[in-house]
């Protein structure tokens, strides 16, 4: 015959006729059941604090070198806006020259951007035939934080203002890229040379990259740039500021004397 086990009433007769050494034990032993479940709990929870704590503090890093990195770039983009005219003008001086003009040319021996430079004229060295801004306009900021996983607490919708911020970055490295390309390709027109159809047709074809570059550039809008930055609780006002101020001591300390095309830098967080 099988045996039932007590349950119910009978399981708490027979708590009720174990001995009172017995019933502590038993409570001794429910105490100990009950602190290392409690224990086990802690412990996980203070596990999982300390790794969302931790996840809090790897996000602010990445986000703390991808605000550095988008002022970086937002400066490089009000440097291009303020050398744009240049630009233009660079453009249709080459395309004009190259259109018009005989076979010999004569050189080029003019920055596009500054008349003098260190107290010497320009115009007595060669300097490059299509002068460009110096822009770092990186992203590996935003690729370790990617690959690292460090955005992932980041909510959605200001992940995505930061994909669309890279997005316009990244509009602007693949302009700066091809343009470097074509202003090598012009680099010869430093110098006198037989202009050939094949070499008057290679040139015009980088003028029209550059120009294309030039464009592009445009297309990314310093205020917009700003805007969005902002939207993100970053307003670099005052920083900009600052970055403005220094870059001209650093050109006038340098002895740069700019073309009157290249327009004063204008801080994108201030009202124009």
């Amino acid at each position: 015959m099988a045996i039932v086990p007590p349950t119910g009433g009978a399981a708490m007769l027979g708590l009720r006729q174990l001995t009172d050494d017995q019933k502590k034990n038993v409570r001794h032993w429910g105490m100990e059941f009950v602190v290392v479940v409690i224990s086990v709990l802690l412990a996980l929870w203070l596990q999982q604090w300390g790794e969302r704590r931790q996840e809090r503090a790897n996000m602010q890093a990445a986000e703390d070198a991808i605000h550095d990195e988008l002022r970086a770039a937002l400066s490089s983009l009000i440097w291009r806006e303020a050398v744009s005219q240049c630009h233009i003008d660079r453009a249709k001086l080459l395309q004009s020259k190259l259109v018009s003009g005989g076979s010999n040319w004569p050189g080029l021996n003019e920055n596009a951007l500054a008349l003098q430079m260190k107290g010497i004229m320009l115009s007595s060295v060669t300097p490059s035939v299509y002068q460009r801004p110096v822009e770092p306009l990186t992203n590996a900021a935003w690729t370790s934080a990617l690959a690292t996983g460090a955005l992932a607490p980041m909510d959605r919708e200001r992940f995505g203002k930061l994909v669309g911020l890279y997005s316009q970055i990244d509009l602007m490295r693949s302009a700066r890229d091809r343009e470097d390309v074509a202003a090598a390709a012009l680099s010869p027109l430093g110098n006198p040379l037989t202009l050939t159809p094949e070499i008057r047709a290679r040139m015009l074809e980088a003028i029209y990259q550059v120009d294309r570059s030039r464009f592009t550039f445009g297309l990314v809008n310093s205020r917009d740039f700003a805007s969005e930055m902002r939207a993100l609780g970053w307003d670099d006002a005052k920083e900009m500021d600052r970055i403005i101020v220094q870059e001209a001591k650093e050109a006038e300390a340098e002895g740069y004397k700019w073309r009157p095309c290249v327009t004063p830098a204008r801080n994108p967080f201030k009202p124009a």
